[in-house]
C-alpha cells in the first residue's frame, strides 16, 4: 500500500479544516442562541414593570376588594356579597407584569361591580398568549359576560382575541391602545390619555377603521401611558399631570359609566353621578 500523494494529504486537511470550521460556527451560534434567550428572558421577565410592594399590599389590603392569584396573574372582585355576572379580562402591556395593574383592576372591581381578571402572558408579552382569555371564560363560571382588553401591546392582541372568538366576547376596552384587526359587532371603549406619548397617534387614527362604527373613545386629561397600570413608566412617555390614584380614579368611573350605558349594568342613580364624576376631565369623540 503506497503513501498518499500530496494533493490527498491537502484534500483530506481542507476536508477537516471546513468540518471545524463548520463546527466552530454552529458552537458560536448556538451560544449566542442561549445568551439570546437569556437576555430575553430577563429584559422581559426579570427585569418588567412591576408595582411598588407597597401598592400591592395597599390592594390586597382594601377591604372593597377581594384578590386571588390565578391564571398566573389577579382575579379581584368587588367585596360585595352578591355573585358577579360581568367580567373583564385585561392584557397587560409588553413587558408589563400583572400585579402593575391590581391598583387599576382594583378600581374597576369596586367602581363597576365587576371581575376583572388580569392574567399573566407568556415572558410578559400578549403576542404569546393571545388566547390567554379562553381560559378565563371557560374558569369563571359565574360570570356570563365578559369584556376582553387590555393595555397598550395588550390591548392590540385582545383584539385579535376578540375577532377570532366573537361568541365568547360581549365587549372590548382599550387603554393606550388600538386595534391592529377588524373587530365587529360588539360594543368597544378605547381611552386615551392626553399625556401619554407612547401610543402612536397616527396608527391609532389610521386603524379606527378596526374598531366597531359606534366605538366610544374617551380622553382623560393630564394621564399618561403607563398610568393605564403602577409602574415606574415607560421610555418616551410624557410627565403626567394628575396623580396616579386620580388616574385610575377617572378610569374606573370612564368605564363604569361605559358598562352602565352599554350593559345597562348600573344601580339606580349610577350613571347620572358617573357623568358628574367624568364630566371636568374627559373628552368624548
Amino acid at each position: 500500500m503506497g503513501l498518499p500523494s500530496v494533493e490527498d494529504v491537502r484534500a483530506r486537511i481542507a476536508a477537516r479544516s471546513a468540518r471545524e470550521i463548520a463546527l466552530r460556527i454552529a458552537a458560536v451560534v448556538a451560544v449566542l442562541a442561549v445568551v439570546g434567550g437569556l437576555a430575553f428572558y430577563a429584559y422581559f421577565g426579570v427585569f418588567a414593570h412591576h408595582a411598588p410592594d407597597e401598592v400591592r399590599e395597599s390592594v390586597r389590603a382594601n377591604e372593597n376588594v377581594t384578590v386571588a392569584e390565578d391564571y398566573g396573574g389577579f382575579v379581584v372582585t368587588d367585596a360585595d356579597p352578591g355573585v358577579e355576572r360581568l367580567g373583564i379580562v385585561f392584557y397587560p402591556g409588553g413587558r408589563v407584569a400583572p400585579d402593575a395593574y391590581l391598583p387599576t383592576a382594583a378600581r374597576i372591581a369596586e367602581r363597576a361591580n365587576v371581575t376583572v381578571v388580569v392574567p399573566k402572558m407568556r415572558a410578559n408579552l400578549a403576542v404569546f398568549s393571545i388566547e390567554r382569555a379562553g381560559a378565563v371564560v371557560t374558569g369563571e363560571r359565574n360570570v356570563t359576560r365578559w369584556i376582553v382588553g387590555g393595555h397598550s401591546l395588550g390591548g392590540a392582541m385582545a383584539c385579535r382575541y376578540a375577532g377570532a372568538n366573537p361568541e365568547a366576547v360581549d365587549g372590548l376596552l382599550l387603554v393606550g391602545a388600538y386595534c391592529d384587526r377588524p373587530v365587529r359587532g360588539t360594543p368597544a371603549l378605547a381611552v386615551l390619555g392626553t399625556r401619554d406619548s407612547v401610543l402612536d397617534r397616527d396608527r391609532f387614527a389610521d386603524s379606527r377603521g378596526n374598531l366597531p362604527a359606534d366605538a366610544t373613545v374617551e380622553r382623560i386629561a393630564g394621564m399618561n401611558h403607563s398610568q393605564a397600570g403602577w409602574y415606574t413608566g415607560q421610555r418616551g412617555d410624557r410627565p403626567a399631570r394628575i396623580e396616579t390614584p386620580a388616574a385610575h380614579r377617572r378610569l374606573a368611573t370612564v368605564v363604569a359609566d361605559w358598562l352602565c350605558g352599554e350593559f345597562d349594568h348600573c344601580a339606580a342613580g349610577e350613571r347620572d353621578r358617573a357623568r358628574e364624576a367624568v364630566s371636568p376631565v374627559v373628552t368624548r369623540r
